[in-house]
Order: structure tokens, then C-alpha cells, then sequence
């Protein structure tokens, strides 16, 4: 059917409306045109100089350290604070490529080679000294490539401001970019004022070197409890990658020891940061933007400045220069009040870049014959005990039922340990005999003939009672302490002279016409081993610290209490959080044994033929501050004997004010002679009692 045209009703375009649509699709195509037209112009006609305005700016955002927290004492005394310095660096950007193709290789090499030298080390171990004489030696390691041309002379001229030398700088660059191969690297921290102007003014001759305000740490105290309070760096490639430090960029500076180390995440702080224009050659133009940094948290410890002060003053008094360590804390709740060790060291010193070369470094804290101040001796390093480990011994013996708390042991001064009665004879110092006694009467002269027979009778058992108390004591066991870097020990028993005769037996087997003195090769747990670890001897390991917590957990009745030293922490608002840590588990111990072990502690620093009567004697108020304590001489192979000590006092009644401490003095000799006065120097502090030094002397070994 065709369409009927009458149904298109649509009225007719007027000439007006007609003008009005002409009209606007002019203006659209002018404004088109002009549109057309700029974008031509800016293109074509100043194309180039657009582009080298975009090229000459760019804009890079950088980073603003967050200054650390401060670390104050129980008392709110500044331990570690900050303070502006200034830092030399170099960006590995600026490093020839050919030279960085060299390091990475060499980095590469040197790790395979750290593998090998450990392998080595542990091959040699297993050798007698005659076959390690004769062993194939270890090849050298990579040697660092070095600067030549221009980089070796920009190091010179730089070397030259700083006053150091050009191979320290290429060591450390080498070394930094091995480590971490963006970041830039630090030449030298605490920059003087007129080096930093030489270097700013003349930035020309020194390519790729930055001068950058860090903070930087400061020790008002210098080496007091340095181990404890730690060290800080900057973060290296293995850190980066760890969960600890997740998030944190390369150059940051974060804790590498001690409480920087454990409460990093607190006193690190955000990093500010800002918005920079740069030119082709990163060179700055100008701030655009920022974020302003948020300083790390506050840190208290429960350590008291003039505790801490008074023990690392009675090392020094009482072990006249000699290595060793002390613990003062409370044996209930485990709040450390003071831990030290001799000799110490200003952590200032310990930054990196502090040192000019790296053999002064090495010098003060690597190859130090006497004494490596880096190790924290308390909870560091292991030792045998002496005799401050017999508590533990009659709790053993007490437990297993070969001995009442009022058995009597006639002491006649020697105690025959096996069946060979020449040569399996073991005797008091002196072979002093002491006659009947019990076992208060036994730990107050510290007989070892009568612990010689709880030895014997605890083997004769046929049961590991003595390795079982001792491990649920703590010893030879992690505290849990708030420190990296705490040492296990070792508990002396039947597996592992198992596991020493299967290294003899290996070496024998691989060297029969060796000389492999490992381990006798076939001999089994005995008597006399048990004999040597009931008085604190025969391969017993321990630390200071875990025979504070095995004493305490004695003292408290049982609870074993976790040693700690952070307190709290608070932020800029004041929000304070806790940082308590509780016991963890408990030991059973019988109160009539507990009370029997105190009474003996009580008599050997209180009655006639005490080992530490002595001490305590000249001017202590015993009636306000009661004593208990153990003295300890331990032996140890080609050095002279340890002095040990431990005491344990109060003001008044247990709850007011307890206290224990422990010290140990490397070659120190008798107990009495060096640590027990160093443990009275100590108490004096705590309970404001002259301070006096007053040696005793002992047969206690």
C-alpha cells in the first residue's frame, strides 16, 4: 500500500530557527579551529622547547628519616637520645655500569666462598691438630674490585675532604652495593661543618656523592650497658627481605643489636616525605610538598641508671680490668634493674662509618685479643658453674629420694667417684674435711665431697633426675629475655657423649692412622661424669642469666619468671602501652626443700665457716637487708678459675624491695675473692649501704 504523505504532520524549519543552527555550528567550528590550531602550535612551532623544559624538570620524591625514640630508664633518665648530623654518601647510580657488573660478580663470589670457608671450618673441626696442620689450606677470598680512571679519582678528592682513605671508600661502596644495590651508600657519618661546605660548594668534583641530615644516635652515658642498649644501622639486603622489617626501605637506618634490635618496630618511627623538582642531571630545584615524619616511640626499661652505674663500677673494682658479667633483677616478676659486661664500648663508636678505615674497626671490635666488648657475657656466653649450680644438685637429689633434707654425710674430705681407687678419687680444696653434715651445713662451706656422693648416688639410680632439674631450672634453656642473640648452653649427659663419640668414631674411620682426639672413641656415660656435673663442672654450660631465673624460680617458690628489660613504651600523644612479661610455666618444688636450700644460702654469707661470711662482715646491716648467698669457683681449661657469685636480699620481709644478683669474673679465682664482693658493691646501691669493697677468701671451688 503507498505511504499517504497528508500523515507527516512536522511543522516546517522557520528562517529564524534556520539562522540560530548556521549560527552555532560556526562558533563550534571556530572554537574547533582555535582548538586545532594550539595544539599545532605548541607541537609543531614549540615543540622542542617544550620538551626540554620536560626534560630539564622532573619532579621525585624523596624520603625524610623519622628520628628514633628515645630509650630512658625506669626512673625517666635519657639513655639514647638523637641529634642532627650530617652524612656522606654516594649514589651506586653514579658508578660506572662496567664497575657495577664487577661488584655484583664479585658479590656473587664472595658468598660462595663464605659457604665454603664455614664447610672448611667445620671439616677442621672434626680433625685432630696434626692432620689440621697438614689439611689442605682454604683458597683466598675474592678480592674486591677496585676503582680506576675517573671513579678512583673522584675518591681521592673526596677521600681527601674526608680525610680517609680512597680504598676505605671503594671498600665501603663495593660492600654497600653487595648488600644493597639501590640504595645509596654511606662513606662517612658525623661529617664536619667546613668538609660538608667544601663538598655542597663543589658539587661539580664530586659527582654522585649526597650530603643529607640524618639523626643520628647519642649515648649520654657512653658505654654504660652498651651491650644491652644495642646498636643501629642501616638495613641491609638480608634484612629487607625478612619479616621483621617488612616495609622498610633501603637506607633506613634500623636496630642491628640489643634493644634497638628487639623494639625496633617502636623506636623506628614513619618517614616523612616530600615532593622535589629535579633537572636532568638530579640536580634540585625546589621543594613542591611534604609529610612531616612521626618520631619513633619512647622506650622505658626497667633498668635503673644508677644500679647499672654501680655494677659495671664493681667489675671493674672487684675483677680489676678482667672480662666478665652481672644481673640484678627482681626474682619475682623478672624486671631486670641492671645487666652489664666488661669490657664495654660506646655504641656511637660501633656505627658504621664511624670508623676512618676498616682496620681500625676491626681493630676495636673484631680482632680484640683480650676481650671482644661486642658480646654480651651475661646471656652471651656460656661458662661452667662452679659451685652455684649445687642447689640445683640437692633439689635433684632431694626429688629422686637418695638423700633427706636431714641426712647426715660424714665429709672425711675425699669421696672415691669410681671403682679405681688411685685414680678415681675427687677431693675438697685443701682435702679439708668438714666431718658430719647436712645439707645446710654442705652448702654453707660448699662441700664438694658431699655433692660428689649426690653425683655418684644419682647415677647409681639409673634415671637423668640431675639433667631433668637443671633443664626445668632454665639452665641450658632460652629465658625468653627481650635481647637478641641469647646463648642456649649445654647440659652435660649421656646423648651427648653419645653424639661427641660418634664425631671421634667418624674421624677414626676416615683417618685410621690419624691422631682424632674428639672423644675417647668408646667411652660411655660414668660415674665420675655425673660426680663433675653435680658440682657444676664435667661440660655444663650456663649463663649468668639462666642461673638468675634457676635462684629466682628457687627463691619464689617455683614460678619460673621471664627475665625482662623494656617496660613500656608511649607515643607523642602519651598513649602508653605495656610491655610486662609474665611467667611463663612452674616448677614443683617441695617448701620444706626450698626452705632447707635458703637456710644453707643464709649460713655460707652468715655463719662462722660460711664461704662468704667475710664479705658481708664489715659494716652490712644484716638485721634490715638479710643475706643469702652461694659463692662458685669453676675451672676452666688452660685459664685460670672463674669467681661466681649469687646473692639474694630484701628489706625487711621478701616483699619489700627483693633483689637478686649474680656475677661472674673471668680468672677473678675464688668466689669470695672477686665476684662476691662485686655482688656486695651492687646491693649497697639498691639499699643505699656505704659502698664498700670487701674480698674474702674461700675454699669453695
Amino acid at each position: 500500500m503507498p505511504l499517504d504523505p497528508s500523515g507527516d504532520r512536522r511543522p516546517p524549519i522557520t528562517p529564524q530557527l534556520a539562522i540560530r543552527v548556521a549560527g552555532a555550528g560556526v562558533v563550534a567550528f571556530v572554537l574547533f579551529g582555535i582548538i586545532f590550531f594550539r595544539l599545532w602550535y605548541l607541537q609543531v612551532l614549540d615543540g622542542d622547547k617544550y620538551l626540554a623544559q620536560a626534560r630539564e624538570n622532573r619532579v621525585r620524591t624523596e624520603r625524610i628519616a623519622a628520628p628514633r625514640g628515645q630509650i630512658i630508664d625506669a626512673n625517666k633518665v635519657t639513655l639514647v637520645d638523637n641529634r642532627k648530623a650530617t652524612v656522606v654518601a654516594i649514589n651506586p647510580a653514579s658508578i660506572p655500569a662496567a664497575t657495577r657488573e664487577q661488584i655484583s660478580a664479585y658479590g656473587q663470589a664472595a658468598g660462595r666462598w663464605a659457604l665454603r670457608k664455614k664447610a672448611y671450618k667445620a671439616k677442621l673441626a672434626k680433625l685432630s691438630k696434626k692432620q689440621r696442620a697438614k689439611a689442605a689450606k682454604l683458597p683466598s677470598a675474592p678480592a674486591r674490585p677496585q676503582a680506576t680512571g675517573d671513579l678512583l679519582a673522584r675518591y681521592r678528592r673526596l677521600a681527601t675532604v674526608l680525610q680517609m682513605s680512597a680504598k676505605t671508600i671503594n671498600d665501603r661502596v663495593v660492600d654497600g652495593i653487595v648488600q644493597v644495590p639501590y640504595a645509596n651508600v654511606r662513606i662517612r657519618n658525623d661529617v664536619p661543618a667546613p668538609q660538608r661546605n667544601y663538598i655542597e660548594e663543589r658539587s661539580a668534583d664530586f659527582p654522585g656523592v649526597t650530603v643529607d641530615s640524618v639523626y643520628e644516635r647519642t649515648y649520654p652515658n657512653h658505654d654504660m650497658a652498651a651491650q644491652v642498649l644495642g646498636t643501629i644501622g642501616q638495613i641491609n639486603g638480608d634484612e629487607l627481605a625478612s619479616k621483621k622489617f617488612k616495609g622498610v626501605v633501603a637506607g633506613t637506618d634500623v636496630g642491628q643489636s640489643g634493644l634497638e634490635y628487639t623494639y625496633d618496630q617502636f623506636l623506628r618511627g614513619t618517614d616523612g616525605r616530600y615532593r622535589i623538582e629535579v633537572n636532568a642531571a638530579g640536580e634540585r630545584s625546589q621543594a613542591v610538598t611534604a609529610v612531616q615524619p612521626k618520631a619513633g616511640e619512647q622506650l622505658q626499661l626497667t633498668l635503673r641508671k644508677d644500679v647499672q652505674d654501680a655494677g659495671e663500677s664493681a667489675l671493674k673494682q672487684a675483677g680489676g680490668g678482667k672480662p666478665g658479667a652481672f644481673v640484678a633483677l627482681n626474682p619475682d616478676t623478672g624486671a631486670v634493674y641492671a645487666m652489664g659486661s666488661s669490657p664495654s664500648y660506646n655504641p656511637r663508636d660501633a656505627a658504621p662509618g664511624r670508623y676512618s678505615t676498616t682496620a681500625a674497626y676491626k681493630a676495636k671490635f673484631v680482632n680484640s685479643a683480650t676481650n671482644f666488648p661486642l658480646i654480651d657475657r651475661a646471656d652471651e656466653s656460656a661458662y661452667p658453674t662452679g659451685s652455684i649450680f649445687k642447689p640445683i644438685t640437692s633439689l635433684a637429689a632431694l626429688d629422686a629420694g637418695v638423700i633427706s633434707t636431714s641426712t647426715v654425710f660424714d665429709d672425711t674430705g675425699c669421696f672415691q667417684t669410681g671403682a679405681r681407687k688411685d685414680i678415681d678419687v675427687a677431693c675438697n680444696t685443701n682435702k679439708t674435711p668438714y666431718g658430719p653434715i647436712t645439707m645446710v651445713d654442705a652448702l654453707r662451706v660448699s662441700s664438694d665431697t658431699y655433692y660428689y656422693n649426690l653425683g655418684k648416688k644419682l647415677y647409681e639410680k639409673g634415671t637423668l633426675d640431675l639433667q631433668k632439674w637443671a633443664h626445668k631450672l632454665g639452665v641450658a634453656r632460652k629465658t625468653g629475655i627481650d635481647l637478641p642473640g641469647e646463648r642456649t648452653g649445654l647440659i652435660p649427659s649421656p646423648s651427648e657423649v653419645r653424639r661427641i663419640n660418634a664425631l671421634q668414631q667418624a674421624c677414626v674411620r676416615k683417618h685410621p692412622k690419624g691422631n682424632c682426639q674428639i672423644g675417647s672413641g668408646n667411652a660411655l656415660w660414668n660415674p665420675g661424669d655425673n660426680v663433675n656435673f653435680a658440682v657444676g663442672q664435667g661440660g655444663l654450660e650456663a649463663t649468668p642469666l639462666q642461673m638468675a631465673v634457676a635462684y629466682s624460680t628457687i627463691i619464689n617458690g617455683g614460678r619460673v619468671p621471664t627475665p625482662h628489660i623494656g617496660a613500656q613504651v608511649s607515643d607523642d600523644r602519651g598513649l602508653i602501652t605495656k610491655l610486662d612479661a609474665p611467667s611463663r610455666r612452674a616448677v614443683a618444688i617441695n617448701p620444706a626443700w626450698r626452705a632447707t636450700i635458703l637456710d644453707g644460702l643464709h649460713a655460707a654469707a652468715n655463719e662462722d665457716g660460711g664461704t662468704s661470711k667475710a664479705v658481708w662482715d664489715q659494716g652490712w646491716p644484716r638485721s634490715k637487708y638479710p643475706i643469702f648467698g652461694k659463692t662458685g669457683t669453676a675451672e676452666r681449661n688452660g685459664q685460670s678459675d672463674q669467681s661466681w657469685y649469687v646473692g639474694y636480699s630484701y628489706d625487711g620481709s621478701p616483699a619489700n624491695r627483693p633483689i637478686l644478683v649474680i656475677c661472674t669474673i673471668e680468672g677473678g679465682g675464688f668466689g669470695a675473692e672477686a665476684a662476691a664482693p662485686a655482688v656486695r658493691l651492687i646491693m649497697s646501691k639498691w639499699f643505699g649501704v656505704q659502698s664498700k669493697l670487701v674480698r674474702g677468701s674461700s675454699n669453695d671451688t
